[in-house]
């Protein structure tokens, strides 16, 4: 009876070592939902030429663009001019495209590209932007 009684309780053993083993396998070799979500692999293959003209592109895009370096606000208008009419008010680091400077005026014809008036074109005084990636003077900074 003692000799049936110690076979069973080693099966149970093992089988329980085997079934644990098991258990500390799939934990250790399947990737957490954490770790699989930092694993960031391409969705497509691209072609190194079209990735040439892709960057270029975006250099020359890169260009173009100006941020509001104000405190508050820069103001977008209808004309290049303190008189014209108001369309809206430019929060800081707004990105803008350049258009054009106007001439023998203090004014930009900009597109904005970020923000709640994306899109809208107007005029801003060219004195209150900066080139995308130049140091910029007044934001964060008191006069």
């Amino acid at each position: 009876m003692i000799r049936k009684f110690i076979v069973s309780f080693l099966c149970v053993v093992f089988i329980a070592g085997v079934i644990f083993s098991g258990f500390l396998f799939l934990y250790f070799a399947i990737p957490s939902q954490q770790a699989m979500s930092s694993i960031s692999l391409p969705s497509t293959v691209e072609d190194s030429e079209e990735t040439e003209n892709a960057s270029t592109e975006e250099e020359q895009n890169s260009e173009d663009i100006y941020v509001a370096d104000v405190h508050q606000s820069l103001t977008l208008r209808d004309g290049p001019s303190s008189d014209s009419d108001e369309i809206a008010s430019l929060t800081p680091m707004t990105h803008l495209r350049l258009i054009e400077f106007v001439e023998d005026t203090d004014y930009a014809l900009v597109e904005v590209q970020t923000g709640e008036y994306e899109s809208y074109r107007g005029y801003v005084n060219n004195e209150y932007i900066t080139r995308l990636g130049e140091s910029t003077i007044r934001v964060g900074t008191e006069e």
